[in-house]
């Protein structure tokens, strides 16, 4: 007996409006964010910047003058009058920053090269070393000199137009600096190779030498990369994504179960559908101010009743019976059917 009431209590509840309404919106709600959240990663790739290291090279370049009134014995200078100068002292520096575990060698050399012109293409006829130095990095860096007398550079300019019998012949001269690095920098093991080209131009038609790409320099970053999950909000409050995508979708699921509930057992109180012809005649309700009653005996006598006084047949139930009634004027046409499900 207990469980029968228990049974109808359950049955009254779920078909509540207020009940079935929450329920709608909470399945809605959670059924959003169960779809929404189907696009959402449930952890992002982080970087993060541990630091950075440099290599930079530069030539410094002073000249050595002939006797003259005006410079003095040096000069340094972005441009320097061809006549005047006598000879270059080049120094190239080079260091890696920051200055950590940093193993090295490099090379460094100046070399000048003859070369005739072929239409657009340069072809190199003859090349010479002019000075070579080489070694270890201390300390992540090196420095070394030169000097280049330009007087002796001429004769030997000349003795090689002489071999070649060549009078337009074009000199080239270019100083170029490899290095290779290894070592631990911001606790990575890196290996470098960094190299630096520049050249020494004479413009006769200026009068002038200048040097071309005096500085150099390169960076790299050291990237730390990670993952970390993915934080969304759900009503303001935050969840990580992987726990809220397997949670919205068991609550839309656990909130549509009332709904479906409620649902199915509205329309199971509804009358059964014996009369598929009259359904879209059949409304819910119980007649009131009725001064006469008349009890039809069969469903027949009920669709009769209907075609005669062609009035809505509206539907209640009275304890285990479905009751259907059409109302014409003050009397009441009745007909009754007992539900067997209540039985």
């Amino acid at each position: 007996m207990s469980g029968n009431i228990d049974k109808e209590k359950l049955k009254k509840w779920v078909t509540r409006r207020e009940v079935l309404a929450v329920s709608l919106v909470l399945f809605l709600f959670f059924g959003f964010y169960s779809i929404k959240l189907m696009g959402v990663s449930s952890v992002v790739a982080t970087q993060q910047i541990v630091g950075k290291y440099t290599q930079e090279g530069e030539l410094i370049h002073v000249a050595l003058l002939k006797n003259n009134t005006l410079y003095g014995e040096t000069l340094r200078r972005e441009e320097y009058p061809i006549p005047l100068v006598e000879s270059f002292v080049i120094t190239y520096s080079y260091r890696f920053t920051p200055m950590t575990s940093i193993k090295g060698s490099y090379v460094t050399q100046g070399v000048v090269q003859y070369t005739v012109n072929k239409g657009s293409e340069e072809v190199v006829l003859w090349e010479e070393k002019l000075f070579e130095k080489s070694g270890k990095l201390k300390e992540g860096k090196f420095s070394v000199q030169y000097e280049l007398n330009l007087t002796k550079l001429a004769n030997r300019t000349s003795e090689i137009i002489e071999q070649l019998g060549l009078k337009r012949l074009n000199r080239k001269i270019t100083f170029i600096t490899r290095v290779n690095v290894e070592g631990n920098v911001y606790g990575r093991e890196i290996t470098e190779s960094f190299e630096h080209s520049s050249s020494l131009v004479k413009d006769s038609s200026s009068g002038l030498y200048y040097f071309t790409n005096e500085k150099e320099s390169t960076q790299k970053t050291i990237v730390e990369k990670g993952a970390k999950k993915t934080v969304v909000r759900i009503a303001g409050l935050p969840f990580y994504a992987d726990t809220a995508k397997k949670v919205a979708p068991i609550l839309a699921l656990l909130f549509l179960t009332p709904l479906l509930g409620g649902v199915y057992t509205i329309r199971a109180q509804r009358p059964k559908n014996e009369f598929k012809d009259l359904g879209a005649y059949i409304t819910e309700g119980a007649p009131i101010h009725v001064e006469k009653r008349v009890i039809l005996a069969t469903k027949e006598d009920l669709k009769k009743t209907f075609d005669l006084l062609d009035k809505p047949i509206l539907h209640y139930k009275d304890g285990e019976e479905d009751v259907y009634t059409i109302i014409d004027g003050n009397i009441a046409y009745e007909y009754r059917h007992k539900n067997s499900e209540n039985n």
